[in-house]
């Protein structure tokens, strides 16, 4: 994929939701993600998803070595084989039967609730 593809992918990830709140990159949480549509939802994840895998390539050889270290393994590997429309699904589910955890970030529910419990 070309480095313009990833830099679009990441800026309309970034603009899928309300992304900044006083001039700083806002975290996208629960509020956020259930105040969006699916398009924009989905847009989040690919972002997510492409910056994952950049972050695995530029790692290279030393991909392993960032286990433990990083989240990037436990992401990838813990949701590698959940398609996007699921793990869209599974967070519109978190977020409704978890109401009251809505100020999580995305980020956080994917890594905690999703990804490790799939390793």
């Amino acid at each position: 994929m070309k480095l313009n593809t990833i830099l679009l992918t990441i800026v309309l990830a970034l603009s899928a939701t309300p992304a900044l709140a006083d001039g700083q990159l806002e975290i996208v949480t629960g509020k956020n993600w259930m105040g969006s549509s699916l398009e924009e939802k989905r847009a989040y994840l690919f972002g997510i998803g492409n910056l994952l895998q950049l972050e695995r390539a530029m790692a290279g050889d030393d991909y392993q070595s960032m286990r433990g270290s990083s989240i990037v393994p436990v992401l990838l590997d813990g949701l590698s084989e959940v398609p996007l429309n699921d793990i869209v699904m599974q967070l519109d589910e978190f977020y409704t039967v978890n109401a009251d955890q809505n100020g999580r970030a995305v980020i956080e529910v994917l890594y905690l609730e999703m990804a490790l419990p799939n390793l």
